[in-house]
């Protein structure tokens, strides 16, 4: 039996180990090969250059599948519809679920002392945005060489893997294409990774727009190139105001011709103005809301628009790393000064909209550089500073998450069938949400990427 002490093969990379379990189990990659976050740019790039090595050196492992089922104990787990099970294990063959029940046979994995739960979904990340070697904020279409950014991002799947998600939405970035197929294709290891490759929406925005027909040119081009969903920006950037940046009309036509693809629509959008139009259009998803009348929440509930609010994680991350964002674009002190004001605002807003059940409100955070990796974070502020109860915000990055992807015949949930996305942390989140801080297990698509003792 391995319980969370598991034995490792090693690895020897100059100044580093990587750890794989036996070679029956695809790699384990450990937490430490590229450090926390808030390390020096160059050492940070540095690191991702010997993660990319690491990967292709350890590709005859990935060759060497698992021959029999693997076993997991779970002591406490959450299935991710709000079901609790206690003592019971999980029987993981191939990339996904067989069952699950009580049994005495023996486990591969013990984790009996642990709370165990399907992998976390993020439904807004903006992957290939990193600091780089100077420190500054940077992202895939700027500033460095392509396989230097793609170091980076490749930097930021692992840390968001390790974290415990392991599925996210990258939003607005056309270069993600290669990222996200490489990991597919168990090249690199991240998370599961969902694309728009670029967006609709003013060009300040990074969007690509024009009138009605255009755009909806520009949403069939986005489809036949492999978008994943369709990104628009019907607001400028909280920095700016938040204000409406297209007709009603262009929005119409986005969302229209994205559902005629069978595409997602996500919207970026501020204020009553925009939510009424984006959720009239028949829009599947908003991002950020911030500010809106009770009116919006009752059209959210009763057209059955998805939210994705973010109230901490986006905010705090950007005054941490001021300096590092400070003299881009719109990130200015009058900038910086309407992100402050829009906390307090957001977190009123966000409870009022959790006092009406019926709206669906989902998991993203708006990762940017410095927050990869960190993502959990918007879990204890939405219980802590929002009030949402822990289960219904474990539940709106697990099955909710998943439904607003349409993966939920994959992913979200832990059942018979499933994706084995599997994932433990030490501690009880329902008793303390900062147990989601403590992720030492995971588990995609029945691979295991991490498994260390608890307080190591």
């Amino acid at each position: 039996m391995e319980n969370h002490k598991s034995k490792f093969l090693f690895l020897k990379i100059p100044g580093h180990e990587i750890r794989t379990l036996t070679a029956r189990i695809a790699p384990g990659f450990p937490e430490g090969i590229l450090g926390p976050s808030k390390g020096k740019p160059k050492e940070m790039l540095m690191r991702s250059a010997r993660l990319l090595l690491a990967v292709f050196l350890m590709l005859p492992v990935l060759a060497l599948a698992q021959d029999r089922p693997i076993i997991i104990k779970a002591g406490t787990m959450l299935d991710g519809r709000g079901g609790i099970l206690t003592n019971t294990n999980i029987v993981v063959e191939g990339s996904r679920i067989s069952r699950i029940a009580p049994g005495t046979q023996e486990v591969t994995y013990d984790l009996g002392d642990l709370t165990v739960m399907p992998g976390w979904i993020d439904t807004h990340v903006h992957i290939g945005f990193y600091f780089d070697q100077d420190g500054k904020n940077r992202d895939m279409n700027l500033g460095d060489t392509p396989a230097q950014s793609m170091l980076y991002a490749m930097g930021n799947a692992y840390r968001t893997l390790m974290a415990g998600f392991t599925t996210v939405q990258s939003v607005g970035d056309p270069t993600n294409r290669d990222l996200r197929d490489w990991i597919d294709q168990g090249i690199v290891p991240g998370p599961r990774v969902l694309s728009s490759l670029g967006g609709i929406g003013p060009a300040a925005m990074g969007g690509r727009t024009g009138d009605p027909a255009e755009i909806r040119r520009i949403v069939r081009q986005l489809a036949a190139e492999g978008a994943d969903l369709i990104k628009i920006y019907a607001s400028t950037s909280i920095r700016e105001g938040g204000t409406k940046s297209m007709t009603d009309e262009q929005i119409q036509a986005a969302c229209g011709e994205a559902k005629a693809q069978g595409l997602r629509s996500v919207v970026h959008a501020y204020g009553t103005e925009s939510l009424r139009a984006v959720i009239l259009a028949g829009c599947t998803t908003i991002e950020h809301g911030n500010r809106y009348s009770d009116e919006i929440i009752e059209l959210m509930a009763d057209h059955g628009t998805y939210l994705d609010p973010h109230i901490g994680l986006i905010y705090y991350n950007y005054f941490e790393n001021k300096d590092r964002f400070f003299g881009e674009g719109n990130y200015t002190e009058e900038g910086f000064a309407a992100m402050e004001k829009a906390i307090p605002i957001g977190i009123e807003t966000f409870k009022r909209t959790l006092a009406n059940p019926k709206v669906k409100i989902v998991f993203g955070t708006d990762a940017v550089a410095g927050a990869h990796g960190r993502n959990y974070e918007e879990f204890i502020y939405r219980v802590r500073d929002g009030g949402q109860q822990p289960m219904d915000a474990i539940i709106s990055a697990t099955s909710l998450a998943a439904e607003s992807l349409n993966l939920q015949d994959k992913i979200g949930t832990l059942a018979p069938g499933m994706e084995a996305d599997i994932i433990a942390v030490a501690g009880n989140p329902l008793e303390d949400i900062t147990a989601v801080r403590r992720v030492v297990f995971v588990m995609k698509g029945g691979i295991v990427y991490k498994n260390i003792a608890p307080g190591t």
